[in-house]
């Protein structure tokens, strides 16, 4: 059943539902949450809501909608940058602030697949875009002589990359019982990125390196 049109306040309340949902659901996962409760966050009865929304599977799609034109700003900001080197460091935290205010896409990926069959073949198309976002800002990095490395160490770094971005909140859940993801987790998921890099490092790659790091 598609959403309803929705008025001026109409519109207001839809933003109080995601807004509280993805709280919510980077609290507690999707799968944890009811609509009752979202309704609750939102201070407005269940009815209301499914005006809005007939199914969470609607909020989740509405919220990963939300997500992709997050990603897509920050991919925008890193080539506004143009040649300045200081657009890979800034990529990179781009990149995991946007996992920390959307941990729960990352983090709770097989209950969100249920949840919401559809969205299969849209993350499975963000994910390509995204290795190809990581894949040119890899090779922006070699053309700027901040690494040096052969095209299949690039590729390598583009794989190991994304695999660790994309899984690091899941490592820290099942490997170190870690429940609550905090800011400090944010930093050091971005250092086990960058540690990946290091190998590959020339003099002007450590010096800016060094200065993300102070």
């Amino acid at each position: 059943m598609a959403e309803r049109p929705a008025s001026r306040q109409g519109s207001k309340t839809r933003t109080r539902i995601l807004e509280a949902s993805q709280q919510l659901f980077n609290e507690r996962g999707p799968a944890d949450v009811t609509t009752a409760e979202i309704a609750a966050a939102v201070a407005i009865n269940e009815g209301n809501l499914y005006y809005h929304f007939q199914r969470k599977e609607q909020i989740i799609e509405a919220l990963f909608e939300e997500f992709e034109s997050n990603l897509h700003r920050v991919a925008a900001a890193y080539l506004a940058y143009s040649d300045d080197p200081r657009r890979y460091a800034e990529y990179l935290a781009g990149w995991f602030n946007l996992m920390w205010e959307w941990r729960f896409l990352y983090r709770d990926g097989a209950s969100i697949r249920r949840l919401s069959p559809s969205l299969r073949t849209r993350v499975k198309a963000l994910s390509d875009t995204g290795h190809d976002q990581v894949r040119r800002a890899v090779n922006g990095m070699k053309s700027a002589d901040l690494i040096r490395a052969t095209p299949e160490e690039i590729e390598r770094l583009v794989v190991n990359a994304w695999i660790i971005a994309t899984y690091w909140i899941d490592y820290l859940r099942s490997r170190r019982g870690i429940a609550r993801i905090t800011r400090e987790h944010i930093d050091w998921g971005a250092s086990q990125v960058m540690s990946l890099f290091i190998p590959y490092l020339t003099p002007a790659g450590m010096t800016l390196l060094s200065m993300r790091s102070t």
